[in-house]
C-alpha cells in the first residue's frame, strides 16, 4: 500500500478502498487473510488504531 493520502477523505476510508482494490485486483483471494494491522501501520506510518478502525469499518459495511 502507498501512502499518499487525500485530504479529502479521513486515512481509515482510504485503507479500507486500498483493501477493496486489493481484491478487485486479485491480490487477495476468499479466504486470504487481510495484512496485518502492524505491517500496514508501518508500512503506510499511521497508527494501528486507524488500520483497525478501516479493518472493522470493512467488514460493517461490505
Amino acid at each position: 500500500m502507498d501512502q499518499d493520502w487525500n485530504d479529502d477523505r479521513p486515512i481509515y476510508r482510504q485503507i479500507r478502498e486500498r483493501v477493496v482494490a486489493m481484491i478487485l485486483d486479485g491480490l487477495l483471494k476468499a479466504g486470504d487473510p487481510l495484512p496485518s494491522v502492524r505491517v500496514v501501520a508501518a508500512d503506510t506510518r499511521v497508527n494501528p488504531l486507524t488500520v483497525l478502525k478501516a479493518y472493522s469499518n470493512s467488514r460493517t459495511n461490505s
